[in-house]
């Protein structure tokens, strides 16, 4: 998985697992996202970090929809492995932690995951635009691969290291 990303080169790209921990990410997703290579392994968790890290929340433009629509993500895929959701450890976690979760949970919506386009605000490259692409490798059906591409031959890569 560690080539895979690192052969992605330019492409913010990241691995997940069933509950959204991050366990592996590429220099290009280390430069869009620097915290990544500082938080706490169990606070790697692609939910955690956007319902409670502020650089996630100035990244995104769109914080408030983009939260909810991975809550909902995260609901559709995660629910069926990982069963009582509202038992699990980032779930309870999230709900002392954030009041926009909170709000979030209640609505209980669900929602599969769709390649769409993502814009983020880096504090150092300005309006980023990336299609977001997510991969499940055959060898490792457990794992999702993000990958981002630009939207448009605009030189938006952010180059790695």
């Amino acid at each position: 998985m560690r080539r895979l990303l690192d052969a992605l080169a330019g492409f913010p790209a990241y691995a997940i697992a069933p509950d959204w921990t991050i366990t592996g990410w590429n220099a290009a997703y280390a430069a869009l996202y620097p915290n990544v290579d500082t938080v706490a392994p169990p606070e790697r968790n692609l939910l955690w970090l956007v319902f409670t890290d502020p650089y996630v929340r100035d990244l995104l433009p769109d914080w408030e929809t983009t939260s909810r629509r991975f809550l909902a993500e995260f609901r559709a895929e995660a629910g069926p492995r990982l069963g009582d959701l509202a038992r699990s450890p980032i779930i309870q976690r999230l709900l002392g932690a954030s009041k926009p979760f909170r709000d979030a949970w209640q609505d209980h919506r669900i929602e599969g995951f769709a390649s769409r386009l993502r814009v983020f605000h880096h504090p150092a490259q300005g309006v980023l635009r990336y299609e977001h692409h997510r991969l499940a490798p055959a060898d490792h059906p457990d794992l999702h691969v993000v990958i981002y591409t630009p939207a448009a031959p605009t030189g938006t890569e952010i180059p790695p290291g």
